[in-house]
């Protein structure tokens, strides 16, 4: 959290977020990837991956996509071939949508495709759609297709939320611990950078990066976007900063929330929703709300109505000691029902801020709802700030929500209070056993039911990707790697040159040839890198291989 008061500065050069996955399961986080599959039409032919899917409980949506192939073919037909899989008998309605690639909005009219599609389809293996693009193929040759199929039955969502793993976000969380600062700190906020896209990109999250210029450092908005099914232009925001001071491991400011977002990824993810839900890592919180400043005045996209954002702002330190609780001066007379809340109860530490904006009335309601609901063991209390709040609270402004608030848009953060409560803040003492990791468990349970009611969770299942057709002038030549650390202890950081590599697979290998990591991606990734998680694996000597349809080629790393 940004102590005092902030300003941002508007005379950044800023990039634009640019795309750096393009496909989602959206069913399920997979666990092994299978290989290509490859129709032969030649040029016109998309490769896509073929999916081993893993159940994470019972509360997911047991329906799923596989094995799904867009191919191209004579007279402007997009044929998609794919297996849907549920366990029942029931029906299911599928849906194609489809837009420009790239797009944001699936707005191509698809009313006219055959096949399986709509309702009344049964699972099964080799599902085909076939959809005539002729009004379209004057502006395009390439699409973003989706696929989404639902059933009409009930989430669960006591069960969603009992989904949260503490021991999940305490392993996040030591990961995360260390000073996370673009000087004193470079080399672990970049592994955090890393970390957070990895986990983004694992889930099937779209994920891009929004770079922006602060002085001679080049910061990064880490962006994941779960594509609403059917109002994919209205847009809700979970979001934390990652970065922390100069002289702190920022295990409470701020790795309880990047902690809490990405549990809420792994959490969320496999189901469809009707709304889109963006989670976004925000960078330089602690120079001056600069991260989110940026995306506030150019990230958001036109095409999309933000509906509400709420922001994780230390999350996770808690006391039940009377008196361990502080105010603002002057906080008794401005929110006097707040403070007697405080003072009939001693004071104590036990609960998570609420702190609102006007506009943000309906997702205050919701999250207190969602706490009453699903986790009653959850204390809270609850603070509107007022219009002029920058006068006279400013203290209610000192993180990411505060842009949102400034530009009108409805936004809640949720905070332990940070140095109203914390007595670690901003100190090399606020370490990860200072935490409360029940305390953090519950208000990402809160959260994610919050999203799920007002997202509009439902039975569905999701599938999306980028066509890239090939054609000659798409041909190119094989490309040499590099990898990074090596030895490594976390990750593996694999780059190539800027050269189309097509359908390409990465595998790791150890010394016995038995192939323990693969990574199989439909094209190139536009930043020309892949991090590959090795925590868990054996100490020793490994080949990393990387091939396409042009060869291969090996090197040697070591783990440990």
């Amino acid at each position: 959290m940004l102590f005092g008061s902030h300003k941002w500065p508007n005379s950044f050069s800023c990039q634009n977020a640019v795309t750096i996955v393009k496909q989602n399961t959206g069913s399920r986080r997979f666990l092994q990837l299978k290989p290509f599959l490859k129709i032969s039409t030649m040029k016109n032919t998309l490769p896509l991956l073929f999916l081993f899917i893993a159940t994470w409980g019972m509360a997911q949506p047991d329906i799923r996509f596989e094995n799904v192939t867009v191919t191209r073919k004579a007279g402007n037909i997009l044929s998609i071939t794919y297996d849907l899989l549920y366990p029942t008998n029931d029906l299911a309605e599928v849906k194609l949508r489809a837009t420009t690639k790239g797009g944001v909005l699936f707005d191509f009219n698809t009313s006219n495709a055959t096949g399986q599609v709509g309702t009344g389809v049964s699972g099964g293996m080799g599902l085909n759609i076939e959809w005539d693009y002729s009004a379209y193929a004057g502006t395009t040759q390439d699409f973003r297709i989706m696929l989404v199929a639902r059933q009409d039955k009930l989430i669960d969502i006591q069960s969603l939320v009992d989904q949260v793993d503490s021991t999940r976000l305490s392993g996040d969380l030591a990961f995360l611990e260390g000073v996370r600062h673009r000087t004193a700190g470079a080399a672990h906020l970049s592994e955090v950078q890393d970390f957070i896209k990895y986990q983004f990109l694992e889930n099937g999250l779209e994920t891009s990066v929004q770079t922006f210029a602060n002085g001679s450092y080049t910061a990064q908005n880490i962006i994941g976007r779960l594509i609403g099914t059917e109002q994919e232009g209205e847009v809700y925001i979970l979001d934390g900063h990652y970065d922390s001071v100069s002289n702190s491991p920022g295990a409470d400011d701020n790795a309880s929330a990047v902690a809490g977002v990405l549990e809420a990824v792994r959490i969320l993810a496999p189901y469809g929703f009707k709304k889109t839900i963006r989670f976004i890592g925000f960078d330089l919180e602690e120079a001056g709300l600069v991260g989110s400043g940026q995306y506030v005045q150019n990230g958001i996209l036109p095409q999309e109505n933000i509906n509400g954002v709420l922001n994780f702002e230390m999350i996770g330190y808690y006391s039940d000691e009377p008196n361990s609780q502080d105010t603002p001066v002057g906080f008794s007379l401005l929110f006097p029902e707040a403070y007697d809340k405080l003072e009939a109860n001693e004071f104590r530490g036990d609960f998570i801020n609420i702190v609102a904006n006007g506009p943000a009335k309906p997702l205050w309601d919701a999250y207190e709802n969602a706490i009453t609901t699903y986790v009653p063991s959850l204390n809270f209390v609850g603070i509107q700030a007022p219009a002029n709040w920058q006068v006279i609270a400013n203290d209610l402004g000192r993180s990411d929500h505060a842009p949102f608030w400034i530009a009108g848009m409805p936004a809640i953060m949720l905070t332990d209070g940070a140095n109203f409560r914390n007595p670690y803040y901003h100190t090399p003492e606020d370490t990860a056993d200072k935490l409360n990791y029940t305390f953090m468990h519950n208000v990402v349970q809160a959260t994610i039911a919050t999203l799920a009611e007002v997202a509009g969770i439902e039975f569905a299942a999701t599938w999306w990707t980028d066509t890239d057709f090939a054609t000659p002038v798409k041909e190119a030549a094989t490309c040499d790697f590099q990898v990074s650390p090596n030895p490594a202890k976390d990750f593996l950081r694999v780059e190539w040159n800027d050269c189309q590599l097509g359908d390409f697979s990465i595998e790791l290998i150890n010394i016995n040839g038995s192939v323990v990591k693969r990574v199989v991606r439909p094209q190139q990734l536009i930043n020309g890198q892949q991090l590959i998680d090795v925590r868990g694996l054996e100490k020793g000597v490994y080949f990393l291989k990387m091939k396409n349809r042009y060869g291969q080629a090996a090197k040697k790393v070591v783990i440990g």
